[in-house]
């Protein structure tokens, strides 16, 4: 595999590099000493645990609103109102949301937020020797055709990513303040250094690495375990 398709599988992890300033584009997540705590952020620490949680990719915390995204772009005005008025107070607040941010992350909703992730995982997993570069880039293509599924240009993912852990941020909120932290999560200090170290880091980047840029599929890895997650 080329050198830019191999920057465009790990750039899908870019967004927690902005956060992080961590590499955005090589195997291993930080470059140089290793500042990742996979033990206490995530209870990792053997490989088997690494490549189970892969499955957050297809099951993870998007699935909170993956209905709603679904619905909101199928429902005609009446329909959608009909709809928000048989939920419960935290859930129409959620469909709310759904509802603002579709302009901007599109059908694929909140879903980067947990391929993003995944993409992070794969690379601190390399860094810490629970996978080989070959595993990693066979199993970031695998994440890479969803977010192809799901979004369109590297906007409308960053976007997704970014109202994911807005709304993971606000999720411990109680049910009176809920939408009112969720709103509160643009101004957020955190998101806002997201957003300003990926214009001034990553701007020129992503621009040399079309969205459809052609990355051929790796062959599988026979040291990957057949259940493991692709």
């Amino acid at each position: 595999m080329d050198e830019s398709a191999q920057h465009w599988l790990h750039a899908l992890s870019a967004p927690m590099a902005a956060l992080n300033g961590a590499s955005f584009t090589a195997p291993d997540y930080f470059e140089g000493d290793d500042q990742t705590d996979l033990e206490s952020g995530w209870g990792i620490t053997t490989r088997a645990q690494l490549l189970d949680v892969l499955s957050m990719a297809d099951n993870g915390h998007a699935c909170e609103l993956s209905n709603a995204y679904w619905q909101f772009q199928r429902c005609l005005p009446s329909q959608w109102q009909a709809l928000l008025e048989t939920l419960p107070a935290r859930d129409r607040v959620k469909y709310e949301y759904a509802a603002r941010t579709f302009p901007d992350c599109g059908p694929g909703g909140t879903r980067a937020w947990d391929l993003g992730r995944m993409s992070f995982l794969l690379r601190a997993g390399v860094k810490k020797g629970h996978i080989s570069r070959e595993e990693s880039l066979y199993l970031h293509y695998r994440l890479a055709l969803r977010a192809r599924h799901y979004y369109n240009r590297w906007n409308t993912y960053i976007a997704g990513y970014l109202f994911g852990k807005a709304l993971w941020n606000a999720s411990d909120s109680s049910d009176a303040t809920f939408a009112a932290d969720l709103e509160r999560q643009g101004s957020e200090h955190w998101n806002r250094c997201i957003v300003l170290n990926l214009r001034i880091g990553a701007h020129e980047l992503l621009a040399d690495l079309p969205w459809e840029l052609p990355i051929d599929e790796p062959e599988r890895p026979t040291t990957l375990e057949e259940d493991c997650w692709s």
